[in-house]
């Protein structure tokens, strides 16, 4: 799973990979065995690996065709191969499912290759449900320039106790924000991201039926703020495939 349950001031990190399959390859399983292999090694090093995830798009078209899987992974320090995205080329980055460095190009080999990837630092997050969510709204968010940091309290501080009653009433699996730092280059479109889980397709399809107006006339302002300091770039509804590793730390 990718929601933690342990406290916001103990650092967190998520990296997540956007893959498309190689042309005449039809499912998910050399995605799959790569990156549970990687995941292991990893783990054999430091223990660094809280979690991994594969997701599937539910919407290919609405990608623009572009990636099919996702694989987000959660580690409890920046460890030393992750530190090897400082510094590199915006098209080249350090693998975690193909275990090399890598770039938008495919090579003979493969049967998938990672589009891009990124890393953020998780900020703050709602306790997960003890069902295992099979659904997943990853959007993207562009904090209003210069108010970065008052977007971060907002969602912290307004927004989470909002996510965590929605939970108890069987609307949300789990809530997490997410702050980006690489790369640097994704930060000019966006610089945040949250990442909202569902038990299943019914509880997605209950969005709508929430009654937002307890929550206005408790704290109108956290409503108001959200629209002025921030702006939703892109979202997209993914599908759990499986769970990789959920390491118990």
């Amino acid at each position: 799973m990718v929601v933690l349950t342990a406290a916001a001031q103990n650092k967190r990190y998520l990296l997540i990979e956007y893959m498309k399959l190689k042309s005449g390859i039809t499912d998910s399983n050399s995605v799959i065995e790569n990156t549970r292999q990687r995941i292991q090694r990893q783990q054999g090093k430091d223990k660094s690996v809280l979690s991994s995830t594969l997701w599937q798009v539910v919407n290919y078209s609405h990608t623009n065709n572009e990636y099919q899987y996702v694989v987000t992974t959660v580690f409890n320090n920046f460890n030393d191969y992750m530190a090897e995205y400082k510094n590199r080329d915006s098209n080249m980055f350090y693998s975690v499912s193909k275990d090399r460095f890598d770039t938008v190009t495919v090579n003979k080999n493969d049967s998938f290759k990672v589009v891009y990837a990124e890393i953020f630092e998780i900020l703050a997050q709602t306790k997960t449900s003890k069902q295992l969510p099979q659904y997943l709204l990853n959007t993207d968010i562009k904090a209003t320039s210069g108010k970065e940091i008052a977007y971060e309290s907002l969602i912290m501080m307004d927004w989470l106790p909002i996510h965590e009653d929605l939970i108890k009433k069987g609307y949300e699996n789990s809530f997490n924000f997410n702050k980006l730092i690489f790369p640097e280059r994704v930060g000019l479109q966006y610089n945040y991201c949250t990442l909202l889980f569902f038990n299943d397709e019914d509880m997605f399809g209950r969005q709508n039926d929430i009654d937002w107006e307890p929550y206005m006339r408790v704290n109108q302002s956290a409503f108001i703020n959200s629209g002025k300091l921030r702006t939703e770039v892109h979202s997209e509804l993914l599908k759990l495939i499986t769970v990789l590793d959920s390491s118990k730390k």
